[in-house]
Order: C-alpha cells, then structure tokens, then sequence
C-alpha cells in the first residue's frame, strides 16, 4: 500500500477538479493555495465547501489512506487511535486525492509520486476520518458515506491526529 509523508505535519483530502474551479471563479491566482487557506476566509469556504478538507496535527512520517464505504470499516475499534466526524466531501472527476499539506505552497510540485489518488464515485459525501493501527502500519480510514443532497458540514478543522 503506497504511503506518503506528512509535510507540516498534515495532508490535505481534496477534489482537484473542484479546486481549481473554486480558484479560477474566486480569480486566486499563482501556485501557492496554503496562503488561501491560512491568510483568509477561502480557507474556510473551500473546507465547508466540500472541495477540501485539512488534516493536520500529524506526526512527521509515512502514513496509507484508503477508503470504506456503507458501514464497511477497515480498522477495529481497538486500531483506532482518533477519529473525526461531520466532514463532507464532493467529488467530481471520479475520485478522491491526499498530498502533504506543504505541497500547497506550490501546487505545481504535486505529482504521482508524493500524493494518492483513490478512486471515488462522483456525488455528496459525509466523511469520517478515523486514525490508526493496522498490520503496523499507520493509516487514515476515510470512511465515505453517499447522500443525494449536500450534507450539513459539522467538521471540527481545529483535531489533531497525533496517536502513536
């Protein structure tokens, strides 16, 4: 299972279609986005928005993301280290994509190499985020739930997941 590097200690989960859309129709130009998520409200918007959403108090190292779906979960609930609820997610080009939240100084830095790219069906989700153990590894569940319709946004951006 691929794995990637907590840059500042933190990744982001986000719909890459729906990003740069956010950023053309908002004119937010150049390659440094984190300056959008940490100097103004856009931050906020594109997190509420569904479009991306901050993991960050993470430990320095490698971690794994995969995702669960309708009640599946991948980790036990004695593997799970720190959890969060109330996040949503919309994708829009048939998946979901994770990188180091450092690469968003430079967007144009993001490649194959440093960041995941898993599968997603198109649509509204709620999202949980559950940290943890498996096998030895460290691994972030993003456990996805399908809905019809926006989901109401109750994320908490202020968790940490620092777990050892």
């Amino acid at each position: 299972m691929k794995k990637i590097f907590s840059e500042l200690k933190g990744f982001v989960i986000y719909s890459p279609e729906l990003l740069t859309q956010y950023l053309q129709e908002h004119h937010l130009p150049g390659n440094n986005i984190l300056k959008y998520f940490v100097e103004n409200e856009h931050g906020d918007e594109i997190t509420k928005a569904g479009i991306a959403i901050p993991v960050i108090g993470v430990e320095e190292d490698y971690y794994s993301f995969r995702i669960s779906t309708q009640g599946e979960h991948i980790l036990n609930d004695h593997e799970i280290a720190t959890q969060s609820e109330g996040w949503i997610f919309q994708s829009a080009s048939h998946e979901v994509k994770i990188v180091g939240i450092g690469y968003l100084k430079d967007i144009s830095s993001i490649n194959e190499e440093n960041s995941i790219t898993l599968p997603l069906e198109n649509g509204w989700f709620s999202l949980q985020i559950l940290a943890g153990n498996k096998d030895g590894e460290r691994l972030f569940e993003l456990h996805m739930q399908r809905h019809e319709e926006k989901p109401e946004f109750k994320g908490d951006v202020s968790t940490e997941y620092y777990y050892g």
